[in-house]
């Protein structure tokens, strides 16, 4: 794969979700993304390119940053079914580039959904109000004849997009060349990296800040302000059902047996 076909690629797959439908999620943008590859692949037959398409038009849904590993992965594996001898060999590489289409797609979507929307987004927000507190911006009291400069106020929300997408342009750019270069035996490329274990750093570290941001606001609470006792009886209750979610979680309880049973007892607290 030359430098500029996986140039074309990278900025094609910007619009993967452009097409989204009810039907088969993600085809069309999937096909838009490797039509480039495809043309070059079928240049000299040209007219397996509408049976070609047929193939990356079916049922298509997966994470849209993590799915340049599928790009990548499934443009090496075009270039074996391109390069069938015989009709038996030609099935044997469709059905294997469409096993490779579907558990990709799937290991792809359970990564990308854990370690950017469970993970990423909300570190980026939790950094952002972060730096808000550093830069002395308060949205939440009366700052009186004092004034915020706008630059601390836009400061915080840049660095946190910038941070974001730094990381999603970078796995955008990279999974397109990993995926092509790796094979079966690797995943295509998804176990060069450990997953899980960036993934329960990054947690680790939005469980620091945010405790960092608890601690700040019980500072200012009991510094500033009287003491409330209803107010305190509903933080300990929220923080009592944060730490129990943990335990069911590892006991394997499903959450909604949580949620029920925290709803009753803030329906109870507020009305007594």
């Amino acid at each position: 794969m030359s430098f500029w076909l996986r140039i074309n690629m990278f900025f094609r797959s910007f619009f993967l979700q452009a097409g989204w439908n009810f039907v088969k999620y993600q085809n069309l943008g999937f096909a838009f993304v490797m039509v480039p590859f495809l043309r070059k692949v079928y240049q000299y037959d040209p007219e397996m390119l509408p049976t070609v398409m047929l193939r990356y038009l079916e049922t298509f849904n997966t994470h849209p940053v993590m799915a340049s590993f599928c790009y990548g992965a499934m443009a090496k594996q075009e270039e074996s079914v391109a390069k069938a001898k015989s009709v038996t060999d030609y099935k044997e590489q469709v059905a294997e580039w469409n096993g490779a289409r579907r558990g990709l797609s799937i290991t792809a979507a359970s990564i990308g959904d854990r370690l950017f929307w469970g993970t990423l987004k909300p570190f980026t927000l939790v950094m952002a109000i972060f730096l808000w507190i550093a830069l002395g911006v308060n949205f939440f009291e009366d700052m009186g004849p004092e004034y915020t400069p706008l630059l601390s106020v836009f400061t915080a929300p840049a660095a946190a997009f910038v941070v974001y997408n730094a990381i999603a342009l970078y796995v955008r750019w990279k999974g397109i060349k990993i995926g092509y270069e790796s094979n079966e035996s690797s995943c295509f490329g998804l176990t060069r990296f450990d997953w899980n274990r960036t993934i329960y750093n990054a947690k680790r570290m939005g469980i620091f800040f945010a405790a960092g941001l608890i601690l700040f606001a019980l500072y200012r609470y009991f510094r500033f302000i009287e003491v409330d006792i209803d107010f305190l009886a509903r933080a300990v209750l929220v923080i009592f059902f944060v730490c129990i979610s943990f335990i069911t979680r590892r006991l394997r309880i499903p959450n909604v047996y949580l949620y029920i049973t925290s709803v009753l007892i803030f329906t109870g607290v507020c009305l007594f």
